[in-house]
């Protein structure tokens, strides 16, 4: 392994580095590959660019509810409801692939996906706010690239799905990749992280 992915490995945070990564193996953002699905679905430009900015508008809600969250919770537990909240959400997109009803199934997918944006801003934010915290000054420099690199990877993975299957009647794969990536990303989470502290949280109560 190169020398900065194995530093990235060693840190405590990076499972749910490695979580936030792969959130990004997901097409359902109202970006360009879902876009040209919607068009196929018959959705005109107009609807979808209005549907994109309210996704966005509910996406900001996810600061307010980071900062509400950090006040009353920890930090592992924010990260825990956010990223169980997002795969929730998504669990409305990918049933929205066996409903017959064309006008259900719209529905599903849009309200899935707009209501996902807050989980997915305030992980984004706990896993930024972890490495702020943990890593150390010299290195996070290191991290914060392998991060990003990360990111983008994941990323190129979803643009190489879309050209595989490039027929809009198998968006469906594209979603079940997507929320099969997320529910992997919340287990990630759960073990790497969120119970790690939990065990830390025990040991020092009985110490």
């Amino acid at each position: 392994l190169p020398d900065s992915l194995s530093l990235y490995l060693k840190q405590p945070v990076s499972p749910g580095g490695l979580a936030l990564a792969l959130l990004y193996l997901n097409v359902l953002s109202f970006g360009g590959i879902m876009t040209a699905y919607l068009v196929w679905f018959g959705i005109n430009y107009a609807t979808i660019g209005v549907l994109r900015g309210v996704s966005s508008a509910i996406g900001l809600l996810g600061t307010v509810a980071f900062h509400f969250s950090v006040r009353n919770h920890r930090l592992a537990a924010t990260g825990m409801w956010s990223i169980a909240y997002h795969f929730g959400c998504l669990s409305l997109c990918y049933l929205s692939v066996h409903v017959q009803d064309r006008e259900i199934s719209f529905a599903l997918l849009v309200i899935g996906v707009c209501a996902s944006r807050i989980g997915l801003w305030v992980f984004d934010l706990t896993i930024t706010q972890y490495m702020q915290k943990l890593i150390p000054d010299e290195i996070r420099g290191v991290i914060g690239g392998v991060q990003k690199s990360l990111n983008g990877f994941f990323e190129l993975i979803t643009f190489i799905l879309g050209l595989l299957f490039s027929d809009p009647k198998d968006f469906w794969v594209l979603i079940a990749a997507g929320y099969g990536s997320v529910g992997i990303a919340l287990v990630l989470y759960f073990f790497g992280v969120f119970r790690q502290e939990n065990l830390k949280k025990t040991i020092k109560s009985n110490v």
